[in-house]
């Protein structure tokens, strides 16, 4: 069962950026890459820093601490820093609002 939440207006969010969210107890990012919406785990699998203001190019969003880079698609890192995957939630538009399946 789903259980998406509404985080804020879709026209806030500019192409290649991010904004972190707190929804269902979850710290999350909401990205924008490519045109696409993606909603990642707001934290690096390396050292749990914080993903927010890390550069999105293409898929990827870079650790603004180190530099390891994840697909924003599924979540698996590149490089060789760590292994782990970060979380990846669906994400849709619903009256002009991003909502966020945090189930």
């Amino acid at each position: 069962m789903s259980a998406f939440v509404s985080a804020f207006p879709d026209k806030e969010l500019d192409n290649n950026t991010s904004r972190a969210v707190e929804l269902g107890g979850k710290r999350l990012l909401v990205c924008r890459a490519s045109g696409e919406l993606y909603a990642v785990d707001n934290r690096c699998s390396h050292q749990e820093a914080e993903l927010a203001g890390g550069r999105i190019r293409g898929c990827f969003i870079s650790c603004p601490l180190h530099g390891v880079r994840f697909n924003l698609k599924d979540g698996e890192p590149m490089g060789h820093l760590t292994r782990l995957a970060i979380a990846t939630y669906p994400v849709r538009v619903v009256g002009g609002m991003i909502e966020v399946d945090v189930s």
